[in-house]
């Protein structure tokens, strides 16, 4: 592999998905994998993950997709994101279902790592927002890179060898050095919460170590009439346009 494309926290939003998409399909990435919170909030569950079955994404399990499964419970939830997860549960095909089941807690691969949230413990969901969370989340993983969510916030965390302390920066196209290790949370393209209405995807080249967190427009009303169709929280498309 050379580049590949690595999709946030997508919450049943196939209007962003399928932006996002091709805005990687654009940029040649050779394979998709996804940071989890496949389902959530929006009103396309079985959609996305057909999408996601179709085109071999390879993604790990967020903390709704759990939630989903009974797998943890769901009482933390804001009352919008449990109304949510009751209302996809009644309607998740069989073979959506089974997706969800099968998905891993993390990806390890020789050049980077995925999880949802932080490590060492991915089945707790943590936040990765400080430097000692993401100084332990990189003792636990050898490659150059670990991608994460669960926030909806892009940010990255650099570790320069021979160095104490953790730099972090929210640059939206740079460069990992050969003495460097970094965890890049990739945003949320279902969901974004950065106050950036417009759908992020990453872009990691394996061979230069460039990291890219583009962002494109998507049909925003489209996902926000089908929300509220399908009697879901208003406020969880209201919140799309806003970025929040």
């Amino acid at each position: 592999m050379r580049k590949i494309g690595i999709l946030g926290d997508l919450h049943s939003n196939l209007s962003a998905l399928d932006a996002v998409a091709s805005l990687l399909e654009l940029e040649e990435v050779d394979a998709l994998y996804c940071v989890g919170d496949v389902v959530g909030y929006g009103a396309r569950p079985n959609e996305v993950i057909d999408f996601l079955i179709q085109n071999n994404v390879k993604a790990v399990a967020g903390n709704h997709d759990w939630a989903l499964l009974g797998r943890i419970p769901d009482d933390s939830f804001n009352p919008y994101a449990r109304a949510a997860l009751d209302w996809t549960r009644k309607r998740l095909t069989p073979r959506a279902k089974e997706f969800l089941e099968e998905l891993p807690l993390r990806i390890d691969h020789e050049s980077f790592t995925l999880f949802h949230g932080t490590l060492p413990h991915p089945e707790e969901f943590n936040y990765l927002q400080s430097f000692p969370s993401a100084l332990a989340a990189l003792a636990e993983f050898e490659a150059p890179v670990g991608f994460c969510g669960h926030t909806h916030v892009p940010m990255n965390f650099i570790q320069t060898e021979g160095r104490t302390e953790l730099d972090w920066h929210f640059l939206a196209d740079w460069y990992l050095e050969s003495n460097q290790r970094a965890i890049v949370n990739v945003g949320s393209p279902g969901q974004p919460r950065d106050e950036i209405p417009t759908a992020p995807a990453l872009v990691y080249n394996l061979q230069e170590g460039r990291v890219q967190l583009l962002r494109t427009p998507y049909n925003i009303a489209a996902e926000q009439k089908l929300i509220r169709k399908a009697g879901l929280p208003h406020i969880l498309g209201d919140r799309l346009q806003h970025g929040i």
